[in-house]
């Protein structure tokens, strides 16, 4: 059974309506400069990603859910300057996909990890607004990195030092463990990019030292562009409300008219002219071809001759 045109023109009303109030999102950008693997600017780790692809599989994590996509056995967890943390189910997740024998690595000078900190017994001191080498003893490697704004990190296993200032801790939990650093800066692309380069590579690939590192991007602050169909829908109405104005026009479109009727008139015209270099006798167009677009040009032409007198008086 076919619809009614009165029930299909009905849906179709409605599904206008509908497409005129929705707003779809369509580009998303992160807000501000924050060490994240889609950030390019000097605070993202683009360049870090770019280096550590040759020697590991890096894979991306959107939710605490998809931590369990990777084996804690052979994985490393990245989280690095968040703007908010993961709940504290969330959080207790995590910990027991470490205690299942996986690395949480935590890289902030701020105190947005403090719900998981708290749950390892670790505290996070003064803020030191000062750039600064310090020493690390990871994995059985000694290196020698910047520290750019850092935080005093107490408690659990110092593993880095400024002077005498520890500024990251390494926490077992169960088969895995937990290393946090005072500082989300460590292997940003303006260190990466500076003389530092090769001596942050080096710490880094003896820190990341299993064969799948997965960077949380869950915390980010985003922004988003949106679009509204109902630009789409309006088209119809603009171009009716278009051709009311070239066909009816009044006093103060008058010249509009003139225009738009003149490059009508040299399209339909300009093919016949070229015709009749060759047949002369069909070169006349035919009066009554196309009468209305003959009525509009010839009112169009009264219009431009009356504003050409009023210019001249």
């Amino acid at each position: 059974m076919i619809p009614s045109r009165t029930i299909v023109l009905s849906i179709l009303t409605l599904w206008l309506v509908f497409l005129s109030i929705m707003q779809i999102p369509f580009i998303q950008s992160l807000v501000g400069d924050p060490p994240s693997l889609y950030n390019r600017g000097d605070g993202g780790l683009s360049e870090l990603v770019s280096a550590m692809t040759i020697y590991r599989k890096i894979k991306v994590a959107r939710s605490i859910d998809d931590v369990w996509t990777y084996e804690p056995g052979s994985s490393i967890m990245l989280v690095l300057g968040l703007d908010f943390f993961p709940k504290e189910y969330e959080v207790l997740q995590l910990l027991r996909w470490v205690e299942r024998g996986g690395v949480l690595i935590v890289l902030d000078e701020f105190t947005t990890p403090r719900p998981l900190l708290e749950k390892l017994n670790l505290e996070i001191g003064t803020l030191i607004s000062d750039v600064s080498l310090g020493e690390c003893y990871v994995n059985g490697f000694n290196r020698t990195i910047l520290f750019n704004v850092y935080r005093e990190v107490l408690g659990g296993e110092p593993i880095c030092w400024v002077g005498n200032v520890p500024v990251a801790a390494e926490v077992r939990y169960g088969g895995g463990k937990v290393l946090v650093f005072g500082d989300s800066s460590i292997f940003i692309n303006e260190i990466l990019r500076s003389r530092y380069r090769q001596a942050h590579l080096s710490f880094a690939l003896s820190l990341l030292n299993r064969d799948t590192v997965v960077f949380f991007e869950g915390g980010r602050l985003v922004t988003e562009a949106l679009f509204s169909p109902k630009v789409l829908v309006a088209i119809p109405y603009y171009v009716g409300k278009f051709a009311q104005h070239i066909v009816l026009g009044d006093p103060a479109t008058s010249v509009f008219r003139v225009v738009v009727a003149g490059l009508l008139a040299l399209t339909l015209i300009s093919p016949r002219s070229l015709e009749g270099l060759s047949k002369p006798s069909i070169r006349r167009r035919r009066k009554n071809a196309l009468p209305e677009v003959d009525k509009l040009f010839k009112e169009s032409v009264e219009d431009w001759l009356s504003w050409v007198n009023k210019l001249g008086k």
